[in-house]
Parts: structure tokens; C-alpha cells; sequence
């Protein structure tokens, strides 16, 4: 059967079983405006060889324009995305401007600087977008060359001295996330064509790539020794490294292998442990399928998911899911409402249920008749078996109950473009996270965060976080964090959009704040919505922080009242003032002015 578990608006993607790896390659020699180069094409052939005995997926390029590397690339990374590895080549010349790296299409001719950017590619733009595609990110520039074009670039605009201190290309100052860059030499060096087919650099990745149970670092430290020895150390390549995770080109069959693939295996679980969340553990589990420690994780995903089940309900968070004084299991009270959103999603129809009801009355459970309606018998009886299975006691049609009933579990791979990680705001390691998580902004926005609870997730390419800030504060405050995480307080300027991003802090009731007399009002997260100074009230002159059309709003009946004349600034608000309503805080998708940006933000990264 299929078994597809999905929580509330939180759509997982699942890294394919067998690893993907895709590589690009350009060797440039025919330049238009500067002698031909020997090995350029000869290098990148030898490169592409080594990496289909890899198991790469090849687009091989020989001799591209600036306009042809832009158009070829964008369509590998639109055929390529979410690779798990992808290896960037390039052979030919390159140089350095203002600090900046770029390397060269064959009709480059650099009149002056005004044609840096027409007739060069930007390294860097080549590495965010490689970064934004895959997992892991390896590039290999071969292009420190003595470049005519640069030199003669240099003493046509400035003069000779300059020329020769912008020689081969710059040290890197910028921090990459998930990539590893390999300078074919160091910054300022000149690097050898090679005098014989290849050049060196390309003899030595050659070589090395393939050597069996070596991680992907100890792998470039050889390159590089090889390329000394080779040059009598005058040409020295180096490094830039930020994978988060171990990369193992080819490992072997003995051994030493399974004991790299345990540790990595190992590892993963470990961090999946840290974050507990159940798109972690489903990308962990969709890593290592047939790994020792698959059942560990099915019953730790089982437990997150309790979490999120809980979170839902509004009940205690189901940590306590053991009576501390007989110290027995007890079944966690989950509402109706947790239980349709968790087994919402396609695939799972009547046919599953029945295998399901079967599985337990097999095992003397009574799930009342195999009609494939998960009605009260059902619950109750996939509660009991959880409880004896060691397995939080919630009812729900987990992945861990169906292993645990011997029912095959296969994990779909839904749309990856919208989903919501977490329903619980939580503080994230950027390193930890950087093993499941590939998007720099991400990893970016984490870092810049790491001392606030945050929940994220995306709609339409855009990446949203909701920030739990835990203070009233000033406006522009909020403005400012928002921009130290590389975004700005978020726009809702459709209702799909404004819905998600209500999603996005509606289940962790800590985003919202009931009125201090008791009153039947939540107040929730401020966003991007604020109102100009001098503008007409109570309802003229409201913008959105980027200057975007305001052509969408979702007032509650009433607002904006500009309360004191000094409410300008919009937040999610839940309101039936005056009534007084018991039991947990009630949320809603609609706005409200407020005199400051409340004690959580919601931030949109493009």
C-alpha cells in the first residue's frame, strides 16, 4: 500500500533514495580576442569521463559566449533542481575586478569596465545560484590563466602596475552556505595550461575524484599536493569549504565503507534528534530507507509528530505521555480537528483503512468492521496498539503504526515549492539545520535569528519565518530584525498568501497574546502593513514596507480605529470583544492597527 502522512500545511519532500548527482562543465579555448588556449577542451573531457564512472548526470560545453554559459547554465539548474551533489567545472580565463571574480566567455573583449558585466560572468552569481539548486555545491574554477584580455583590460583603462596586482583571481570574502569552491590556484597566482594534454590542476582532479571511501576534503588536500609537486610550488590550488555534511564520491564494498554509511547514517539521526521535527525525520528517513537505524527513527517521527498532534489540539505537549506515578503509558487526548489535518492528503483511501482495520483485528485488536472508515473503534483500537507498540498513544494514522502493523510504508514526495516545516517555533543550529535544509537564505536568515524561536516555511519561491520577539517593541525595530535575517516584514497582497502566512503561526499558541483583562481578543503577529504619518483616518494611507500595490486587505469588521490616534501599524488580531471566552487562545487570519509591533513578527525573504 501507500502510507502518506502529512501535518497541517506542512507538505515534506523526500530526497531521492539513490543520490543525484549532476555536474556542468565548460572548457573555453577559442577566444575571439586572444590566442587560442591548448587545454581547456582537453581538460574538461578528462573531467567529464571521470565524473560519468561517478554516476554524474554531464552537460559537457566547449567554446560558450557570456550570453550562452548564461542560458545553458539556467536551463541545467531548471532540469537539475534539488540535486543532491552538483560539480561546476570551468576551463578557460577568468579574472578579477574590484575584488570581484569572473569568468570568461569567448567573446569577451573588455573595452572598459562598462563591459565587465555584458561580456564576463560573476562567480559569485554563479555560486548563489548553484547554492539555491542543490544540496551540495563543489566547483572547480580552472581559469587563473595569464590572461591577455585582462591584461590588455587593465592597461587600456588604468595602468600596467595594476594590471599585475589584479593578476589570477581574488580571495574569497564572502561565506557560502552548503559549497565547497576550488581555485585552481591562490589568489594572485597565475596558473599552468599544462604542457601536455591536460593541465595540472585538471590531471589532479582527475586522479583524485575517485578515490574510494574518501570524503570530498581529504579528496581536494591531494589535488592540491598534486598540483605543487607538478608545478615545483608555483602553483598552489586553493579552498573555500562550507558543507555541512560529508561527501563521499565513490565509496567501496569492503568494510570501511558500511562504516562510513553508518556514521553517516548515525550522524543524521543524531541531528534529527537535535531540531525533532517531522520533516527532519522524513528527511532523514527518505536518506537512509534501508539503514540500521530506520525503526529508531519511524518511533522518533512518531513522537514529533505526537508533538505536532498535541500542538494542534491545544492539550499539554505530549512529552508527558507516560504517568510519572505507576510509570505506565497513558493516551494523549488529540482533537478531531488534529487528526483530519494529520491524515489529510492523498493516497491514503478506503483500501488503506481496510488493510489497516485488518492489521489490528489481526493482532486482537478490535477496530470494528474492515470498511475503510476510521471511526471510534479505529481510533480506539490504534490507540491500545500504539500504547503496546511504545509508541505515543494519539489514534492517528502514523508511519510508525503502520510499520509497526507490518504495513509497507512508502513516503510520497509532494510539492516541495509550499509548505510549513513546524508547527512549533524552536531555536536552530544553522549547522545542524544545514544537514536537511539547502537554501542559503535559510541558513542565512537562522544565523542571523539564532537567539529567537522561529517556524518556517514557504509559498511561492518566497521563504517565510515567524519570529517570536517576546516584547512589545518599536516599529522600525521589527524593520531592522527583519532586515538582519536578509528580508523584510512580510506582505500578504493576495488571500492564498495571507491564509498561508496565518498557517504559518496559527498552531503555536505563543504567537499570540489574549487580552490582559480576559477578554474574548488575541492579538498575533505584526507584519509589513503600516500607515504613512499625516495620512487620513482611520483607514487612509496604509502601505506595505516594499512599496507593493495595496490592492488586498483583511480588516476586521471595524478596523482600523487609529485607537489614541496612534495605531499605525497592522497585526493578525482574533477578536468578539466584549465576550470573555474560557479555555485556549482562538486565532484568526484577520487585521487589526496597533500602537506597536506586538511580541511576534512575520518575515518574507524573496
Amino acid at each position: 500500500m501507500r502510507f502518506l502522512l502529512f501535518v497541517p500545511l506542512v507538505f515534506f519532500t523526500f530526497p531521492a533514495v539513490a543520490e543525484t548527482r549532476v555536474a556542468f562543465l565548460v572548457g573555453n579555448s577559442e577566444y575571439e580576442h586572444a590566442e587560442k588556449l591548448d587545454n581547456p577542451r582537453n581538460d574538461v573531457e578528462l573531467v567529464n569521463a571521470t565524473l560519468l564512472s561517478l554516476d554524474f548526470d554531464v552537460a559537457l560545453h566547449y567554446d560558450l559566449t557570456r550570453s550562452e554559459i548564461s542560458s545553458e547554465l539556467a536551463t541545467f539548474l531548471r532540469d537539475t533542481k534539488d540535486a543532491d551533489v552538483t560539480l561546476f567545472y570551468f576551463a578557460g580565463h577568468g579574472m578579477q575586478f574590484k575584488g570581484q571574480n569572473y569568468i570568461l566567455g569567448t567573446d569577451a573583449q573588455l573595452q572598459s569596465e562598462f563591459d565587465i558585466e555584458a561580456e564576463a560572468m560573476n562567480l559569485q552569481q554563479v555560486t548563489d545560484l548553484l547554492e539555491l539548486n542543490s544540496r551540495a555545491a563543489l566547483l572547480f574554477i580552472d581559469a587563473c590563466r595569464d590572461n591577455p584580455i585582462a591584461n590588455a583590460f587593465y592597461r587600456r583603462n588604468f595602468s600596467e602596475n595594476v594590471g599585475r596586482m589584479n593578476q589570477g583571481l581574488a580571495a574569497i570574502n564572502v561565506a557560502f552556505q552548503g559549497t565547497m569552491l576550488t581555485f585552481s590556484a591562490s589568489p594572485g597566482q597565475v596558473a599552468y595550461d599544462g604542457l601536455g594534454e591536460h593541465s595540472p590542476f585538471a590531471k589532479a582532479v582527475a586522479r583524485h575524484l575517485p578515490a574510494e571511501n574518501t570524503e570530498i576534503l581529504s579528496t581536494i588536500k591531494r589535488i592540491i599536493r598534486d598540483v605543487k609537486a607538478a608545478t615545483h610550488n608555483r602553483q598552489t590550488p586553493i579552498v573555500t569549504n562550507d558543507l555541512a555534511q560529508e561527501i563521499y564520491l565513490k565509496k567501496g564494498e569492503d568494510g570501511q565503507a558500511a562504516a562510513i554509511a553508518y556514521r553517516e547514517e548515525e550522524r543524521l539521526f543524531e541531528a534529527a534528534m537535535a531540531i525533532n521535527t517531522p520533516r527532519t525525520w522524513d528527511i532523514m528517513l527518505g536518506r537512509f530507507p534501508d539503514g540500521p537505524f530506520y525503526e529508531a527513527a519511524l518511533a522518533a517521527r512518531d513522537r514529533s509528530t505526537a508533538v505536532e498532534l498535541a500542538t494542534i489540539s491545544g492539550s499539554m505537549t505530549p512529552t508527558h505521555d507516560v504517568d510519572n506515578a505507576t510509570g505506565t503509558s497513558r493516551r494523549i487526548q488529540v482533537s478531531a480537528e488534529a487528526l483530519r489535518l494529520v491524515e489529510a492528503g492523498e493516497g491514503l483511501d478506503r483500501s488503506d483503512v481496510r488493510e489497516i482495520q485488518s492489521a489490528l483485528k489481526a493482532r486482537g485488536y478490535p477496530a470494528g468492521p474492515s470498511d475503510g472508515v476510521i471511526g471510534g473503534g479505529t481510533r480506539s483500537a490504534l490507540a491500545d496498539f500504539q500504547l503496546a507498540a511504545g509508541l505515543p498513544s494519539t489514534g492517528a494514522l502514523t508511519a510508525g503504526t503502520a510499520a509497526k502493523l507490518g504495513i509497507e510504508v512508502r513516503l510520497a514526495e509532494p510539492d516541495s515549492e509550499t509548505f510549513i516545516a513546524s508547527t512549533n517555533a524552536k531555536k536552530y543550529d544553522p549547522l545542524t539545520l544545514a544537514l536537511f535544509e539547502d537554501d542559503p537564505r535559510l541558513l542565512r536568515a537562522v544565523e542571523a535569528l539564532h537567539n529567537q524561536e522561529i517556524v518556517y516555511g514557504y509559498f511561492e519561491g518566497h521563504l517565510y519565518l515567524g519570529v517570536l520577539t517576546w516584547r512589545l517593541g518599536r516599529y522600525e525595530e521589527a524593520k531592522r530584525l527583519a532586515q538582519s535575517a536578509g528580508g523584510y516584514l512580510a506582505t500578504m497582497t493576495s488571500r492564498a498568501e495571507n491564509n498561508f502566512v496565518y498557517e504559518l503561526v496559527r498552531q503555536d499558541r505563543r504567537f499570540w497574546k489574549r487580552h490582559s483583562d480576559g477578554r474574548a481578543t488575541a492579538f498575533g503577529p505584526t507584519f509589513g502593513l503600516y500607515q504613512l504619518d499625516g495620512a487620513r483616518e482611520p483607514d487612509g494611507g496604509w502601505v506595505w514596507v516594499t512599496g507593493e500595490p495595496n490592492t488586498f486587505s483583511n480588516w476586521l469588521p471595524g478596523s482600523p480605529i487609529n485607537h489614541n490616534n496612534q495605531a499605525k501599524y497592522a497585526a493578525f488580531i482574533w477578536d468578539r470583544w466584549p465576550q470573555k471566552v474560557p479555555g485556549p487562545v482562538q486565532t484568526a487570519p484577520t487585521w487589526h492597527d496597533m500602537e506597536n509591533a506586538q511580541r511576534s513578527i512575520v518575515i518574507e525573504i524573496e
